[in-house]
């Protein structure tokens, strides 16, 4: 019955991508289906016993090496007195810390592997493999794999000579992949707050990553079918010249970049977390003022009541829907940090969430679709393509409903085999 409710949950996403969209009677049924088809055998092909097992221990492993190694510089010598064991001990540890070390380490690995070669080659087989199945653009296929594994500012950068010649269909599936899917850097600082809930939670972020981005090109191509001969249709795109002159250098440029990353999402969490709080203090005064009686109105159970229906078609039990819609809430006003963060709550709290509520949530939460992602993609994609600036604001707020319903497709992909 559960396999069914998740069943039923995909097709009525799609139903809604299609509605929040042109409504045009030209769909893209290739695309579509094969992007469903894509999204169903990798999670299939991934989740099987066999291989199950060693891909997330490796993960697991793999992401636990990178948080341990992050965290040296400011235990033995930045900040040794509050990352030691007595102080998290008695105190617990200093959040802000730990994702200020893991994105600046995370992103300086990130460059290395970008100037020796090694994710370009990632992103060029991906490239590939998209554009064959799921017939798109070569510079969407480029753009769309290059999310799976960079940010959605730094993913544009692959394409930049082509972006002005984008039609709008291009251009909006582009965009909905960056909401769509996650960078490498924050994937780590995730696992690190849900590790202790799930032990397998590094490997079920990837995989919640890979198959966003077939769902964002299905979502995408059904809200924006494509009505004109995109011009990079016979292009073979190559990617941009590395930028860094040796490995040092790559190391160097990526800390800088990391720390950029990091005052921005503290910056984000400051501002939109007191935001939350100040708005919470408005509903209770006018609580007061108009209804004195039941639970204390707040933005998270506002935004509960409103998601409850849709978080329903991802396969969550009416009873849950409650909490998970507090939290996909939470990651559309906020961000998924804010989202991830409470998720852990809940999963500490006496009453959590089942675990098929928690693992289809997590996949669900991960993509960057917020308000404040579709700055961040004006502002980024804008810079390099200033004639695109008004085409970015257009279709800035169904970027962001695009990418919240791709990831909502794979939280209802993983939920028929839990």
């Amino acid at each position: 019955m559960a396999i069914l409710h998740s069943l039923i949950g995909y097709f009525l996403i799609l139903i809604l991508a299609w509605l929040c969209g042109r409504r045009s009677r030209q769909i893209p049924w290739r695309t579509v289906f094969f992007a469903s088809v894509s999204q169903v055998c990798i999670a299939l092909l991934l989740l099987q016993a066999s291989v199950r097992q060693p891909i997330f221990s490796i993960a697991q492993k793999f992401t636990n090496i990178l948080q341990e190694t992050s965290l040296k510089a400011s235990e033995s010598l930045l900040f040794g007195g509050i990352t030691n064991e007595i102080f998290i001990a008695n105190y617990g540890p200093v959040i802000a810390i730990q994702l200020a070390s893991i994105t600046i380490f995370v992103s300086s690995i990130s460059k290395i592997l970008f100037h020796y070669g090694i994710l370009p080659w990632f992103i060029n087989i991906a490239g590939k493999i998209i554009k064959r199945f799921l017939g798109v653009s070569p510079a969407e296929s480029i753009g769309v794999a290059a999310n799976i594994f960079l940010g959605m500012t730094e993913a544009p950068l692959l394409i930049r000579p082509y972006i002005n010649k984008l039609t709008d269909s291009e251009l909006f599936c582009i965009m909905t992949a960056g909401m769509a899917t996650i960078a490498g850097a924050v994937m780590i600082i995730y696992t690190s707050l849900l590790t202790n809930i799930h032990p397998d939670i590094a490997g079920h972020l990837i995989i919640a990553s890979l198959i966003s981005a077939p769902a964002s090109i299905g979502v995408a191509k059904l809200m924006f079918p494509e009505k004109e001969l995109p011009e990079t249709l016979k292009a073979k795109i190559k990617l941009p010249a590395k930028d860094t002159q040796n490995g040092l250098d790559a190391a160097a440029r990526g800390a800088t970049e990391g720390i950029t990353l990091v005052i921005n999402i503290l910056a984000m969490l400051i501002a939109f977390i007191g935001l939350i709080a100040l708005i919470n203090h408005a509903l209770g005064w006018a609580q007061q003022l108009i209804y004195n009686e039941g639970g204390k109105w707040s933005l998270e159970l506002i935004c509960g009541q409103l998601m409850r229906p849709i978080v329903w078609t991802l396969g969550i039990p009416w009873s849950e829907t409650m909490k998970v819609g507090e939290l996909m809430g939470l990651k559309t006003i906020l961000n998924e940090f804010v989202a991830y963060s409470r998720l852990a709550d809940i999963m500490e709290s006496p009453n959590p969430l089942s675990q098929r509520s928690f693992i289809i949530t997590t996949y669900a939460l991960c993509g960057f679709a917020n308000f404040g992602s579709i700055a961040i993609i004006i502002g980024g994609i804008g810079s390099i393509a200033p004639k695109r600036r008004g085409d970015l604001s257009r279709m800035g707020l169904q970027c962001l409903i695009g990418g919240t319903l791709a990831t909502m497709l794979t939280g209802t992909v993983i939920g028929l085999f839990i």
